[in-house]
């Protein structure tokens, strides 16, 4: 006679959801090895420098702007360079999917292993792993606190949350949330928690910097923003350049079947609808909301730059699959809600490759950036013209310069600064040093047009290399480096 054994939903549902998350973490192994791309030149090269070189500059540690919780946990793997990098960002998204899927399981929602997928088909998402940006370990802390909650632990999630503002400083917005939940739970225990994080790192500050209010003193953010305003609607026009314009469909139903299941007495007295509403939606909200503020009012020296988004992806991969669960409730059979399900699910995954602008373009997304390949054309004729010996110190704005040349650009008298108090102090570069000028980060950052360098007799032009900014559009013209030495 034959017995069979049922096995539970809830183990299937996570067996299949750790064989999904092993082949999409390896799938972004693979693309990390072989991709040349870093989803941008500036911030993303600055936050990987910084901890790449935490270790010989310890205060890069503690660096406001530089975000010191990424620092200490990407210094170890950034010493294997840039593919270390990437590595650490693959690992952290994992984690991210792994946390949305347990919050998904937590919340009854069907299917839940597909938050893992969702959060791996939302196209930016998806390519800022390849980036040294703050936006995936943002995210990890945030889906990980609410993950914490809804798993009965508000303690635990209470000190995650904490430590929030030291990898994005919106952290400091979303405590608040954490704050409202635990007083209507009446968690008073956990509470204090919330300040966990911000109590460590001023203590660590005020023995490095001697000073206690570091964490505000160093705020690298002015309040008028140097990047002008925008429009009220840009962060909103943004999401589906994140997730997709299916993703975003299901997000929005997501939305829709939160804001009706406000208006039910049963659901409203469900266990985990307070974290459900003010720690998954409620945090999306008040992110989106306060960004738009900062863009629209000129506020905190935001840039308008929509990558900061990625920060909520792993939370709006569950919500997302609550707009399929809303879905699937009009069919009146199995049969019909497994079918809405794998339609679905098709229609994410295969937008991914449907060339529109908002879905993976590997020419676009996996390459070199036009001005990461000066750089390395630049890198490649230093070594040879100054092959033998030690290159002389290098001055220069544009990140990608330091990782091309292998230099330390926080050492002082290898790469000494172009400027002081944004203006440009040519002359006190050293005779024989070199400028590593080019057409963006030097004029905007540094102020110094390629005329002043041309012009100025102190300097001669040693090299200088253009390349055509966009392919597809050559009418955008250029990317231009030059190398230039001082010559007395």
């Amino acid at each position: 006679m034959l017995f069979t054994v049922a096995v539970p939903v809830f183990a299937v549902a996570t067996r299949r959801a750790r064989l999904l998350l092993a082949g999409l973490f390896a799938l972004s192994l693979v693309v990390a090895f072989f991709t040349k791309g870093t989803h941008d030149s500036g911030d993303s090269i600055n936050h990987y420098l910084f901890a790449r070189y935490a270790f010989a500059h310890p205060l890069n540690f503690l660096d406001s702007w530089a975000k010191p919780l990424l620092t200490l946990l990407a210094a170890g793997p950034a010493q294997a360079g840039f593919m270390g990098m990437k590595a650490f960002q693959c690992v952290v998204v994992a984690a991210s999917a792994w946390c949305a899927f347990r919050i998904a399981q937590a919340l009854r929602l069907p299917v839940p292993e597909l938050a893992i997928l969702f959060a791996y088909a939302a196209p930016d998402y998806f390519l800022i792993q390849f980036s040294g940006l703050t936006e995936p370990l943002f995210g990890l802390v945030l889906v990980g606190a609410v993950w914490l909650a809804v798993a009965g632990r508000p303690g635990w999630s209470a000190a995650a949350v904490s430590f929030l503002p030291f990898a994005r400083s919106e952290g400091f917005i979303l405590i608040g949330l954490w704050v409202v939940y635990l007083a209507w739970q009446r968690q008073w225990r956990s509470l204090p928690l919330v300040l966990l994080g911000y109590v460590l790192y001023t203590a660590i500050g005020a023995v490095a910097f001697g000073e206690l209010g570091w964490v505000f003193g160093h705020n690298p953010y002015g309040t008028i923003s140097a990047y002008g305003h925008g429009e009220w609607s840009h962060f909103l026009r943004n999401i589906p350049n994140l997730l997709g314009w299916v993703l975003t469909v299901l997000f929005g139903l997501g939305g829709a079947r939160m804001v009706r299941d406000l208006g039910q007495p049963a659901r409203r007295e469900l266990p985990l609808f307070p974290a459900e509403l003010l720690l998954i939606y409620g945090s999306i909200t008040v992110f989106v909301a306060a960004h738009t503020i900062f863009w629209a009012m000129g506020l905190f020296n935001s840039a308008g730059l929509a990558r900061v988004l990625a920060g909520i992806a792993p939370l709006a991969a569950v919500v997302a699959l609550n707009g399929l669960a809303l879905l699937t409730e009009w069919a009146r059979t199995e049969t019909a809600r497994r079918r809405i399900q794998l339609v679905a699910t098709v229609a994410v995954v295969g937008w991914l490759f449907t060339g529109a602008r908002n879905a993976i373009r590997p020419a676009r997304d996996f390459s070199r950036a036009p001005d990461q390949e000066l750089a390395q054309r630049a890198a490649a004729w230093l070594h040879q013209a100054y092959a033998g010996q030690p290159l002389p110190p290098i001055a220069f704005e544009a990140p990608y310069v330091a990782p091309a040349l292998g230099v330390d650009p926080f050492d002082a008298a290898r790469c000494p600064p172009l400027t002081k108090d944004w203006h440009p102090i040519l002359e006190t570069l050293p005779v024989n040093s070199l400028i590593v000028w080019d057409d963006v980060y030097a004029q905007t950052e540094a102020h110094i047009p390629l005329e002043m360098l041309q012009q100025d007799p102190a300097f001669r032009l040693r090299w200088h290399d253009a390349i055509i900014r966009d392919a597809s559009h050559p009418d955008r013209g250029t990317c231009q480096l030059a190398v230039f030495e001082r010559i007395k």
